[in-house]
């Protein structure tokens, strides 16, 4: 699933990992880094090298914080947004394809199963 979305997305010119972080923008903007990490499933430090490549491409800006002047910021840039935008349908397409013959109710208990998954993941770093 996950290679044929990014076969997909090579003609917009942006990989699996760049994506994430446009769709989470897209959803929740001006989050920090922090905040994106979890969202885009990425660690800081890869998540700083794809900011660093989205902001080259213009499709992301770094912005101070409103409410914290140590802070920084990442949103989408009205390019990034239009980009982002173009993608939605794509990705959504994507969706109903590996989401055939599944119920609302199936599609339902899979997103709560998953986001559970997810949540316990967090755990596994406590144990590094």
């Amino acid at each position: 699933m996950g290679n044929a979305f990014a076969k997909a997305l090579k003609p917009f010119g942006l990989n699996l990992s760049e994506w994430r972080v446009c769709a989470s923008l897209l959803y929740v903007p001006h989050q920090t880094l922090s905040e994106l990490s979890v969202h885009a499933t990425s660690d800081i430090s890869a998540l700083s090298r794809i900011i660093d490549r989205l902001e080259g491409q213009e499709l992301v800006k770094r912005e101070k914080s409103t409410t914290d002047g140590r802070s920084i910021r990442i949103a989408l840039t009205s390019k990034g947004d239009e980009l982002a935008l173009r993608i939605v349908p794509v990705a959504k397409q994507h969706e109903s394809v590996i989401l055939t013959d599944f119920t609302a109710s199936d599609v339902q208990v899979l997103r709560t199963m998953l986001l559970k998954l997810y949540e316990n993941a967090g755990a596994l770093d406590d144990l590094a």
